[in-house]
């Protein structure tokens, strides 16, 4: 008798998922400009895009994630837009709502977003 392999299935992240990595990379970049005192980029118009991205688990979009993601994008347009004085300021709050978010769903990502935080 044959043994039969199970179909392999190449993993897709969702739109989310794929957002939300780019959203890193990016702040990344941010975070760096910041501690340099260096001229930001302009805010990434595409981050709006967490209100209707695909999520992994299509459950996961509730009222909570859509709170935390209007703070986010609030929090991220305000670090583009203020005085450099405030500049560390707003750019820790949207960190701060990408933290609270995931600490009620997909809580494994919260050490890597946690080092964006400027100290």
């Amino acid at each position: 008798m044959e043994k039969v392999e199970p179909e392999m299935k190449m993993y897709q992240p969702s739109e989310m998922a794929l957002l939300m990595r780019q959203m890193y990379e990016f702040n990344k970049l941010t975070k760096a400009q910041i501690i340099n005192s260096k001229k930001l980029s302009a805010f990434p118009e595409e981050f709006v895009n967490i209100h209707n991205a695909i999520m992994t688990d299509p459950d996961e979009r509730d009222s909570e994630f859509d709170s935390l993601a209007v703070q986010f994008v609030k929090f991220q347009k305000a670090t583009y837009s203020t005085k450099s004085d405030s500049t560390a300021y707003y750019f820790n709050q949207s960190v701060n709502s990408c933290i609270a978010c995931h600490q009620t769903r997909c809580t494994g990502p919260i050490p890597k977003i946690k080092k964006l935080i400027i100290n």
